[in-house]
Protein backbone atom coordinates (compact mmCIF):
# COMPACT_ATOMS: atom_id res chain seq x y z
CA UNK A 1 0.00 0.00 0.00
CA UNK A 2 1.08 3.33 -0.90
CA UNK A 3 0.32 7.37 -0.68
CA UNK A 4 1.93 9.40 -3.64
CA UNK A 5 4.76 7.10 -3.87
CA UNK A 6 5.42 6.12 -0.13
CA UNK A 7 5.29 2.82 1.09
CA UNK A 8 3.77 2.20 4.17
CA UNK A 9 7.72 0.68 5.51
CA UNK A 10 9.02 4.51 4.95
CA UNK A 11 7.26 6.02 7.46
CA UNK A 12 9.60 8.26 9.82
CA UNK A 13 10.76 6.11 12.90
CA UNK A 14 12.70 9.01 14.96
CA UNK A 15 16.38 9.20 14.39
CA UNK A 16 16.51 5.42 13.73
CA UNK A 17 15.73 6.36 9.86
CA UNK A 18 15.77 9.92 9.47
CA UNK A 19 17.87 10.63 6.90
CA UNK A 20 16.74 7.43 4.43
CA UNK A 21 12.49 8.93 5.04
CA UNK A 22 13.89 12.59 4.34
CA UNK A 23 15.70 11.21 1.05
CA UNK A 24 12.49 9.42 0.02
CA UNK A 25 10.19 12.30 0.72
CA UNK A 26 12.31 14.83 -1.35
CA UNK A 27 11.94 12.80 -4.01
CA UNK A 28 8.15 12.15 -3.65
CA UNK A 29 7.77 16.04 -2.71
CA UNK A 30 9.75 16.54 -6.22
CA UNK A 31 7.67 14.08 -8.24
CA UNK A 32 4.93 16.04 -6.82
CA UNK A 33 5.93 19.20 -7.74
CA UNK A 34 5.64 20.38 -4.40
CA UNK A 35 9.22 19.93 -3.70
CA UNK A 36 9.33 24.33 -3.72
CA UNK A 37 7.41 24.81 -0.72
CA UNK A 38 9.58 22.79 1.78
CA UNK A 39 12.88 24.23 0.03
CA UNK A 40 12.35 27.87 -0.27
CA UNK A 41 8.99 30.51 1.33
CA UNK A 42 6.20 30.00 -1.35
CA UNK A 43 4.92 33.71 -1.03
CA UNK A 44 0.94 33.20 -0.79
CA UNK A 45 -0.09 34.98 -3.50
CA UNK A 46 -2.40 38.30 -3.59
CA UNK A 47 -5.89 37.39 -2.66
CA UNK A 48 -7.04 39.30 -5.83
CA UNK A 49 -5.83 36.18 -8.33
CA UNK A 50 -8.10 33.91 -6.96
CA UNK A 51 -6.40 31.24 -9.66
CA UNK A 52 -3.22 31.20 -8.47
CA UNK A 53 -4.44 31.38 -4.99
CA UNK A 54 -6.61 28.44 -5.69
CA UNK A 55 -3.16 26.51 -7.12
CA UNK A 56 -1.32 27.77 -4.34
CA UNK A 57 -3.95 26.51 -1.84
CA UNK A 58 -3.41 23.09 -3.53
CA UNK A 59 -0.09 22.60 -3.61
CA UNK A 60 0.44 23.72 -0.13
CA UNK A 61 -2.19 21.01 0.87
CA UNK A 62 -0.41 18.46 -1.10
CA UNK A 63 2.94 19.42 0.37
CA UNK A 64 1.96 18.99 3.41
CA UNK A 65 -0.47 15.54 3.34
CA UNK A 66 2.91 13.90 1.82
CA UNK A 67 4.40 14.70 4.84
CA UNK A 68 1.69 13.86 7.42
CA UNK A 69 1.24 10.38 5.69
CA UNK A 70 4.74 9.62 5.65
CA UNK A 71 5.18 10.28 9.80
Amino acid sequence: MSFYGLRLECYLEGSLNYIAWKERMDVVLEDNKTKEFIDNDIVKPPTTDAQDMEEWKKCATKARRIILEGV
